[in-house]
């Protein structure tokens, strides 16, 4: 289960390390978020992570030293992420004993898709992924079932009242603006909304001064659906790009 799988996040940019450690728990991945690799060695003493996503350009350490690390003295499934994407860095990465290589920036829905794929593919018992078949019985062969699908519980987003209601039936009252927000971000459940269309959209303009309306009103919606809720908002951060409502969502009109 995804639940099983611990990921750990070391990477010195707090915006794109806490938007990636967001998404990652939304989705139902334990996961843990540090900055340096001292953090990393301390985390590391005491808890066992299945993969680490690891940024090169750490502020105590070189990521490298770090991944060679992990593949001498763990059984970690290791990514790297970095700004300096090139063909010398990515043959180092991978000769240290890097699985995977993403160039800055990451896009959080394809984090987790490699961390599924790379998880499934390498099938440890402490990290069994949602699709993997269970073994069978007494060691005899079998035929693999089907995979269930499952169906989020879903958000409904009542437009014109400004109420948002939870999939545990709390009603949230939102505020016209927080309202607006919402009904461009449910407009588009499969994507991210760019940035400069939530800014023409609210403010219709690009300013300074519009940019930090913009944060502001985010960070007011995710606390009024958190404070109804007692769980994080499903409203993620794209580091460099926009919002997203992460959760299935009924939007009536």
């Amino acid at each position: 289960m995804i639940a099983s799988i611990h990921v750990v996040i070391v990477e010195d940019d707090p915006l794109l390390r806490d938007s990636l450690a967001c998404y990652l728990k939304l989705v139902g991945f334990p996961t843990t978020a540090v900055g340096d690799c001292l953090s990393f060695y301390s985390e590391l003493a005491v808890h066992r992570f299945d993969v680490a996503v690891v940024d090169l350009g750490l502020p105590d350490q070189a990521g490298e030293v770090l991944v060679d690390y992990l593949r001498r003295n763990t059984d970690c499934l290791i990514i790297v992420i970095t700004a300096r994407d090139t063909l010398d860095s990515r043959i180092e990465c991978y000769r240290v004993g890097a699985d995977l290589f993403f160039g800055k920036p990451v896009e959080g829905r394809e984090l987790v898709a490699a961390i599924t794929s790379l998880v499934a593919r390498h099938a440890t018992p402490h990290a069994t992924p949602v699709a993997l078949p269970q073994p069978a019985a007494a060691g005899l062969p079998t035929e693999a079932p089907a995979p269930k699908a499952v169906i989020p519980a879903a958000w409904t987003f009542a437009l014109r009242q400004r109420i948002l209601t939870s999939p545990t039936a709390k009603r949230i009252a939102l505020t016209a603006k927080e309202a607006h927000l919402l009904a461009l971000l449910t407009a588009s459940p499969a994507g991210t909304v760019a940035r400069h269309k939530l800014l023409e959209a609210l403010y219709q303009r690009q300013d300074e001064s519009a940019n930090r309306a913009l944060d502001s009103l985010v960070r007011r919606t995710r606390h009024t659906i958190e404070a109804a809720t007692g769980s994080p908002a499903p409203i993620l951060t794209e580091h460099s790009v926009g919002y997203l409502f992460t959760a299935c969502v009924v939007v009536e009109d």
